[in-house]
């Protein structure tokens, strides 16, 4: 693995469990294994290292919400596409968390959430076309609010429990499932 890959990783690991706030580049040069010297030679600062999980986070989500071409959906493909979302979620549980107090601390971070987050959205809506045109789901009134509904529910679901103190599991990722079918239930066609 290249150095640069390995400090992100250390880096998403470290920020997942201490918080970004406790994790200096000094702790993440030390968890990688490398001096802070080779660390800067990649990275200029935290931040630039936290834009560079949020690229990684993209790609990674690219690979959720761009299907291929011919793809022909099915309900067991909405399940794991949520399912999916979900322990992506939890992957990268820390940006999620402080959402808020990153954005707010780097503008260039904010500017790109948010231009992917209006992408994000498009792209669940073609996504979601597919599955109407597929007479899987029927066309809901406002397709606007049901995802917005839905997205809040998927990108939220991981806080809300850590900040019950919950312990997270493959039961409670469930019930986040279970919940955003919920809230599609009604659109289901032949449910």
């Amino acid at each position: 693995m290249k150095t640069k890959d390995k400090i992100i990783n250390t880096s998403i690991q470290l920020f997942n469990q201490f918080g970004t706030s406790s994790i200096s580049t000094n702790h993440i040069a030390k968890s990688t294994g490398i001096s802070p010297g080779n660390l800067y030679y990649y990275f200029e600062n935290k931040e630039e290292i936290i834009r560079a999980i949020f690229e990684k986070m993209i790609c990674d989500w690219d690979k959720l919400w761009l299907p291929p071409a011919d793809w022909k959906p099915g309900l067991i493909d909405f399940k794991n596409i949520i399912k999916q979302s979900l322990h992506l979620e939890w992957e990268y549980r820390f940006f999620q968390r402080e959402l808020i107090t990153l954005i707010k601390l780097d503008e260039e971070l904010k500017n790109r959430h948010q231009q992917i987050q209006l992408e994000r959205m498009n792209e669940q809506k073609k996504l979601f076309q597919l599955f109407i045109n597929e007479k899987i789901i029927k066309q809901p009134e406002d397709i606007d609010s049901l995802l917005t509904t839905c997205w809040i529910i998927s990108n939220y679901w991981i806080s809300f429990l850590e900040s019950r103190g919950e312990v997270i599991n493959e039961k409670k990722m469930e019930h986040g499932i279970e919940l955003i079918m919920v809230v599609i239930k009604p659109y289901i066609i032949n449910n």
